[in-house]
């Protein structure tokens, strides 16, 4: 981490874990994780964007203009020549509308899409040899044997014209219209507007021609039949005037066939497809015919009464007198014998007993002597009513038989008179047949005739169907390249790659790099943030695991390889002192004097952050000791420069005291320093056993605070024991480096011995990757800068 380009970080003041700490914590919802990964992996996203962004850039620089011409025709329901009349017959058999419209449009564009037209406009404009037809020089192979030959004869050459052709149009038909666009696209705006004009004149060239070839046709057809239905009229009107002949008929009137043919023959005129007969014999049949509808009629209005009157009811009799029916058929029953007056009579008679008997039987009661006497009045009044309905009844029936015999009388006359017309309906047929056979044959014979005619001065004119609405004209515009379209869409791809690219990644990336994944992995706070100081190109880290040269390791000095005393205005010299904050105010760091540094893996920087947070302790007046508890692999001794070969080891194991194996005031005067000392074989029970208690709780008297730089607490045991000896623990984890797996093995270690860890500290954090700093951190690389420049200006 360069102090010249120092990110931001975050000042975090330590939180209480939740209840259940230990267990995952919720991520936020996903405007949250989307905005974490684009932050994170952005660099992703803005190098696809500009990867798409110079392609486009490219492709656009690269392609040639290309210009469309479009030339716009319509296509009308029927054309001015070839109509023979037959048109509308044709419509109507199958159909139209918007069906028939669509499929019009799409056989001609399947014609203008053809490759009889695409050839004759590459032969009429000669485009076989003008570009992008244009074959390329050195061609080699069957297309070169074919050079010279025509179009017709040069399969391979033709194949590659009409595939050219075929790619550059576009023959598209309007919807809900009878229009059609033909577009051709070329790199020479005057080629494209060319090409696209002669495919339609080549269309309607060919419109021409066909239907015209097709009017010949006809015409010759037409002849042909002429010819044949001539002497078909000639023999009809002769087998005419024979019949008419051998009949005797002088006294037909013909109608023309085109008003009579097809109907039946009428009895009452007794002629037949409007050729008539004035004969006495068919007027007679009519008179007799009239005079046997009214005599059937009066029999059964006749007949009708006689059934009335059976049913022997006076009041339905009675009824007949006001009915229009029975005046009208002049019966009997209401013109002789009084008509119905004498019932009409009776039954008013009858009517008032039936009153007085009521009346009397409620005045003087049922057995009184005078209801008898109305009784036998009423009987004897009834057999009056039932003899005048007998009388009515057989005036009925005499009325209906003699209609009837006058109905059979008249049917027998009209039986004899439609005998004898009969015979001359015969002769009306015939003659009506073979007066419409030769009127039909001669009609037909004209009709074709003007048809012929019709076809020959159709054919003269080679009339079309096809008007030009637009010609295709130059255009000044190409419609490709489109620079900001291309740099549009290279844009949003390269943003869609970029997601794609960035969201894969960090799926597949398995390591930690934000303080919220550790929380959420590891249930406790993130109590501080350490830029990475890789940057620099002093990292203390990268100064110990490789090896300097001679000259940067006559350069180095000890000042330099504590950041908080090389740089203490640095963005990193204030993220150690945030770290030392965030410990003093959190509840077990405030009265903790033991504290003990360790982490998952090596390389995640310990030592680092133990030696400047021992400087930031000591700095704030301090008395501040440093244990190097790795003696393993001790590092302490470099970092802080110190020479001296005695340490804990020493100590632990009686060959030194206490007092001798300390190094006093390193780098500041508060801070001292007990190096790891020779490396024994068993360090776990060095570090397990009493004398190390016994050291520390010495060690707590005689400072303020002591830090315990431990071994990896994943690689080895030591960490465990030391933790059940500190007042607190504070894990390391570098951005990058630290995985998920090696975070959930340490939860279940840290609940598991119950590590006192009052938080984790992110190390090694990219600021322009994770947008945590102070917002000044700018400030300082600007000085940093200067400060380098004057350095090397001394």
């Amino acid at each position: 981490m360069s102090a010249h380009e120092a990110p931001h970080v975050r000042i975090e003041v330590p939180t209480v874990p939740a209840a259940g700490a230990g267990q995952q914590a919720p991520t936020g919802d996903a405007l949250h994780g989307l905005m974490r990964v684009v932050s994170k992996r952005r660099r992703w996203i803005i190098g696809a964007v500009a990867l798409c962004e110079l392609m486009a850039l490219g492709v656009t620089l690269m392609m040639r203009p290309t210009y469309q011409a479009t030339a716009t025709i319509e296509l009308n329901k029927q054309g001015s020549g070839m109509d023979l009349g037959l048109g509308d017959a044709l419509s109507s058999t199958f159909g139209g509308g918007a069906e028939s419209l669509l499929t019009d449009l799409q056989t001609e564009t399947a014609i203008l899409e053809g490759d009889s037209l695409a050839l004759a406009v590459i032969q009429q404009l000669k485009l076989a040899t003008a570009p992008p037809f244009a074959s390329k020089p050195g061609a080699i192979g069957p297309e070169k044997a074919e050079a010279g030959l025509p179009l017709e004869q040069a399969p391979i050459t033709r194949t590659r014209l009409l595939t050219i052709f075929r790619g550059h149009l576009r023959v598209v038909p309007e919807r809900g219209t009878r229009l059609i666009q033909v577009s051709f696209q070329s790199h020479d705006q005057n080629q494209a507007a060319q090409v696209a004009n002669e495919l339609v004149e080549a269309y309607k060239s060919n419109y021409r021609q066909t239907h015209y070839d097709a009017t010949t046709e006809t015409s010759g057809w037409l002849t042909t039949q002429l010819t044949d239905l001539k002497t078909n009229v000639e023999e009809a009107e002769k087998k005419l005037t024979d019949f008419e002949k051998a009949n005797g008929i002088l006294s037909f009137n013909m109608a023309t066939p085109s008003s009579t043919f097809g109907k039946e023959p009428t009895g009452g005129g007794g002629g037949f497809n409007g050729a008539e007969i004035h004969s006495p014999i068919i007027q007679k049949l009519d008179e007799v015919n009239q005079e046997l509808t009214q005599a059937e009629a009066n029999r059964i209005g006749k007949e009708a009464i006689y059934r009335l009157t059976q049913t022997g009811n006076a009041d339905v009799v009675l009824g007949l007198q006001g009915d229009s029916l029975a005046m009208q058929s002049q019966s009997m029953v209401l013109t002789q014998g009084g008509g119905l007056s004498n019932l009409q009579v009776l039954r008013s008679q009858q009517g008032q007993l039936k009153v007085q008997l009521a009346q009397a039987a409620t005045s003087y009661g049922v057995n009184n002597r005078h209801l008898k006497d109305i009784d036998v009045q009423i009987k004897s009044l009834d057999e009056q009513i039932s003899q005048e309905l007998q009388l009515i009844t057989k005036r009925a029936f005499a009325d209906y038989q003699l209609a009837k015999q006058t109905e059979d009388e008249i049917r027998r006359q009209f039986e004899q008179q439609q005998a004898a017309a009969s015979k001359l309906n015969d002769v009306a047929i015939q003659f009506a047949v073979l007066s419409d056979e030769a009127m039909s044959h001669k009609l037909l014979y004209e009709d074709l005739y003007t048809k012929l005619q019709e076809a020959n001065i159709s054919a003269g004119i080679k009339a079309t169907n096809i008007t030009v609405v637009s010609p295709a004209r130059t255009e000044s515009e190409p419609i490709r390249p489109k620079p900001a379209m291309y740099l549009g869409l290279g844009m949003l791809i390269g943003i869609f790659l970029g997601l794609a690219a960035a969201y894969t990644v960090d799926s597949l990336d398995r390591t930690v790099s934000t303080p919220e994944e550790i929380e959420e992995i590891t249930g406790k706070p993130v109590i501080g943030i350490i830029p990475d100081l890789m940057r620099s190109g002093k990292s203390y880290g990268s100064y110990i695991r490789r090896t300097l040269s001679k000259t940067e390791e006559q350069d180095s000095s000890g000042t330099l390889q504590v950041w908080m005393l090389a740089h203490p205005d640095s963005v990193a010299a204030e993220a150690f002192r945030s770290l030392r904050t965030s410990i003093m105010l959190s509840r077990a760091g405030g009265g903790a004097k033991t504290i003990l540094i360790t982490s998952c893996v090596p390389g995640e920087g310990k030592t680092t952050l133990t030696s400047n947070l021992a400087a930031a302790f000591a700095q704030h007046n301090k008395k501040v000791i440093i244990v190097e508890a790795d003696m393993r692999r001790p590092r302490m001794m470099h970092v802080m420069e110190v020479s001296s070969v005695v340490g804990l080891s020493n100590v632990l194991t009686a060959t030194a005291t206490c007092e001798e194996a300390i190094v006093h005031g390193v780098q500041l005067p508060t801070l001292d320093i007990l190096p790891a000392g020779q490396q024994p074989p068993n360090p776990s029970e060095l570090l397990g056993s009493a004398a190390f208690a016994e050291l520390l709780a010495k060690l707590r008297d005689q400072y303020d605070l002591v830090l315990l730089d431990s071994p990896p607490a994943l690689l080895v045991a030591d960490p465990v024991s030391i933790a059940s000896l500190a007042d607190a623990v504070v894990w390391v984890s570098r951005a990058g480096v630290v995985t998920r797996p090696y975070l959930s093995r340490v939860a279940g270690l840290i609940a598991r011995s119950e590590m006192p860890v009052i938080g984790f500290v992110l190390n090694g954090v990219h600021g322009d990757e994770s947008g945590y700093g102070y917002g000044y951190g700018s400030y300082y690389a600007e000085r940093d800068k200067g400060d380098k420049k004057n350095a090397h200006g001394a």
